[in-house]
């Protein structure tokens, strides 16, 4: 499985110019994604945060249309899939291509392609089952898509090569939609999918630039290696903070020093994570404090202890923030669920 912990900086900044343009209240957005707009903008942004930003602008904004306005500009930013799908000698090549590191762009989405019928491809955007996604997020990655496929077509593009299969409950008026986009589309029972015609899909791209598109392959080759590194390291601090809390001693030196360097060039891999070691040791707080409350039985002051607060009420707030929750109701609605579960097994 590919992994999906972050988002790329350039969907992020496009989204952002998007929403600004739209008249967004940037001063609330900027906290829900824990970006300081005084400090250059960190490399990723983790996907739950991308997420609720989505439900934020969806409720700032109120636009039944806002998901097919968004995604056919997003779909004509310059970014990896555009240019790959553009250079591609087909949409096939193309998305098949594609497909392996669209999680770079998308973060929490999972994208699965269908050929098993004789005259459509399928292509379904689906949740990842850790991840927080936003319906507007879902509903957009749809809309990109058949954006980028429509003008991958070009003046080949005919209304019955795309149609996009989006839940009934996020399309608002179906008319004004393909108005917007140019592209069908059809209501289904909660599924998120592009319908491409066999015809479409095997149709000799208008444009097909094979040395570009090795290129961009291999750009997309090389993120690929840069984001594993970045989350090999992002986990490696995460597990090492884990343990500094149970020692009691969460010093950046101590850490840097198990990471076998400074403190500068801590601080420094902490900017490119987007983050900051006071983020990164609240994260740490808020993680061991959620496996000790469900794993065990241990008095809540005690899990207050081990996670670095001397006083009880001073580990409840934070914890109410984390979860919006009080660390003993968190406890009890995690028993009944697994109570629940077990009823149901027997």
């Amino acid at each position: 499985m590919a992994p999906t912990a972050q988002v790329d900086i350039v969907l992020v900044q496009h989204l952002l110019n998007y929403w600004n343009g739209r008249g967004v209240d940037m001063n609330q957005l900027w906290p829900i994604l824990r970006i300081d707009p005084e400090l250059p903008l960190p490399r990723w942004v983790d996907t739950d945060r991308v997420a609720d930003a989505y439900d934020f602008v969806a409720r700032f904004l109120d636009d039944e249309l806002l998901a097919f306005d968004l995604g056919i500009y997003m779909a004509r930013r310059e970014m990896p899939l555009q240019r790959l799908l553009r250079c591609a000698p087909s949409l096939r090549k193309g998305i098949e291509a594609l497909i392996p590191y669209v999680y770079l762009s998308t973060g929490s989405l999972r994208y699965e392609i269908d050929t098993s019928q004789s005259d459509i491809v399928l292509i379904s955007v689906e949740r990842h089952p850790e991840r927080h996604v936003s319906p507007l997020q879902l509903s957009a990655a749809v809309v990109i898509m058949a954006g980028v496929c429509r003008d991958a077509l070009g003046d080949s593009f005919e209304p019955e090569d795309l149609c996009m299969h989006l839940p009934q409950s996020e399309i608002a008026d179906a008319t004004k939609a393909a108005d917007i986009t140019g592209i069908q589309v059809a209501e289904t029972q909660g599924f998120y999918m592009l319908e491409i015609s066999q015809v479409a899909w095997n149709r000799d791209g208008p444009d097909p630039q094979p040395v570009l598109f090795k290129s961009v392959q291999r750009e997309l080759i090389r993120q690929d290696q840069r984001f594993r590194e970045h989350l090999a390291l992002y986990s490696e601090l995460k597990d090492i903070l884990e343990m500094c809390l149970i020692r009691r001693n969460v010093s950046q030196e101590g850490v840097a020093d198990q990471l076998g360097i400074s403190v500068r060039n801590l601080q420094r891999r902490l900017r490119a994570l987007g983050t900051t070691y006071q983020n990164l040791l609240d994260e740490a707080r808020q993680g061991l404090s959620m496996k000790l409350i469900c794993e065990g039985d241990m008095p809540l002051y005690e899990v207050a202890y081990k996670v670095g607060y001397t006083e009880p009420s001073a580990f409840y707030k934070a914890f109410r923030r984390w979860t919006g929750s009080t660390p003993g109701d968190y406890r009890q609605a995690y028993l009944s669920t697994i109570n629940a579960i077990s009823t149901e097994d027997e």
